[in-house]
């Protein structure tokens, strides 16, 4: 078996976007030949069941090398903790000890304790292991990216970097947009494999770096279906009671917040009247300015929001709905990504929704039998969610069992194959 040194500041339990799928790979590449070493930044135990998870893990090696103390869920607080996993910076609460915030000092995150320990953690891996065959490095944000440059430079080990957005800097302290410019053109132009999950992404950094790389310098390895069968069987049966329709709140903030609860008002108002009030849930968000905007204008409407989840937690949320709503706001990454937890409604052969604006998540909702509408269109926003809840009432799937290949795990580990034996030498 190949080692693989995999550098990922999103990797589990962060909920940053790429997370779902760097755990996903590493479950994989065993598969593929490959031994995972994972620098991953610290845990985090919500309760005792996962503190007696993390203990094996941080005595014995597991494959996984943390950059930093388990952190004590309950005593940080949900919230905060939900902030630190979305890669935020948050202060402790008075009075509690560093250790149990990953030996970080209050008002650092994550990210930030990742990059201050990730060099150690790697030497560490390369002592006990003496060297290692390739290096995967995910990003943003740009530590993973910059490392793995300087560990390629020093070992001659060839490397795979998976970009998942554009490279925005912002964990970089006293970083500017031009120094993640930098860094993203020194990678893209490095002369190692790049991948990307989606078309639009490859097209964005094809167009910006005309001239420095080709078609043939980047490759399109989707996030790939990874269910629990207990899932699939949950999400298979026909619910009892009023019909649930979970929304998956992605970059919305602000006026366009306040426009689409305002549309999502409107719509409930009319299905109370004509077609049956639907069960609303929404997951993620600026939970304070959406509650706000919720008693305004759907005070009355059976409609729940809460932060972030655990993975698992999220997977049987959109287990047990009937449609997937996912509604993104006007920011660059929105029109060249497709978040994890859309792909995963996919593979639960959910009717898909996506109120936001144009790109891979409207296109496959489309492509799938299901609904788009701008998220700047009120009326249009009103009738996709009409549509959406009828389609799904008519006992119309669409699409929706006609997964696209693209997504199978097969089909994307077969490209991740490829591109890892095209790395090593002859």
């Amino acid at each position: 078996m190949k080692k693989i040194l995999f550098l990922s500041v999103n990797y589990p339990p962060m909920l940053t976007e790429g997370s779902s799928r760097a755990s996903r790979f590493v479950a994989k590449l065993p598969e593929l030949g490959w031994v995972p070493l994972v620098v991953a930044p610290a845990d985090v135990a919500w309760g005792d069941a996962d503190k007696s998870r993390a203990q094996p893990e941080s005595s014995e090696y597991t494959g996984i090398y943390r950059t930093g103390e388990i952190m004590d869920g309950s005593a940080f607080g949900p919230d905060r903790t939900v902030q630190l996993l979305q890669g935020m910076s948050v202060a402790g609460p008075s009075g509690l000890p560093l250790r149990m915030i990953s030996g970080l000092l209050p008002g650092v995150s994550l990210v930030s304790g990742w990059e201050k320990h990730a060099a150690s953690v790697v030497s560490e891996i390369i002592s006990r292991h003496d060297s290692v065959d390739a290096i995967y490095a995910q990003g943003p944000p740009a530590a993973p990216l910059l490392l793995a440059l300087d560990l390629s430079a020093k070992y001659g080990v060839p490397v795979l970097f998976d970009l998942v957005s554009p490279v925005d800097g912002v964990s970089l302290p006293g970083s500017t947009r031009n120094d993640a410019a930098k860094i993203e053109e020194r990678v893209l132009t490095s002369g190692h494999t790049i991948m990307t999950p989606t078309r639009a992404l490859k097209e964005f950094f094809l167009k910006k770096y005309f001239g420095k790389i080709t078609y043939d310098d980047l490759s399109i390895v989707p996030d790939f279906c990874s269910v629990p069968p207990e899932l699939a069987r949950l999400a298979a049966q026909k619910p009892d009671g009023a019909m649930q329709l979970l929304i998956f709140s992605e970059l919305v903030s602000g006026k366009h917040m306040k426009s689409f609860v305002q549309a999502l008002g409107g719509f409930m108002q009319d299905a109370g009247v004509f077609r049956g009030t639907p069960v609303v849930r929404i997951i993620g968000g600026e939970s304070e300015e959406l509650l706000k905007h919720i008693r305004k204008h759907l005070p009355d409407a059976q409609v729940s929001c809460s932060h972030r989840l655990q993975e698992r937690e999220e997977l049987e949320a959109v287990a047990g709905c009937d449609v997937f709503c996912l509604a993104s706001g006007k920011d660059e990454p929105a029109d060249m990504t497709l978040p994890s937890r859309m792909v995963d409604a996919l593979c639960l052969r959910k009717k898909l929704l996506v109120i936001g604006q144009e790109g891979p998540a409207a296109q496959l909702a489309l492509e799938t039998g299901g609904f788009f509408a701008s998220i700047h269109d009120t009326p249009a926003v009103i009738q996709a969610f009409q549509a959406a809840v009828d389609s799904f009432r008519q006992g119309d799937r669409g699409m929706a069992d006609l997964q696209p290949e693209r997504f199978t795990s097969a089909s994307c580990l077969t490209v991740l194959s490829k591109l890892l034996a095209y790395m090593l030498p002859v």
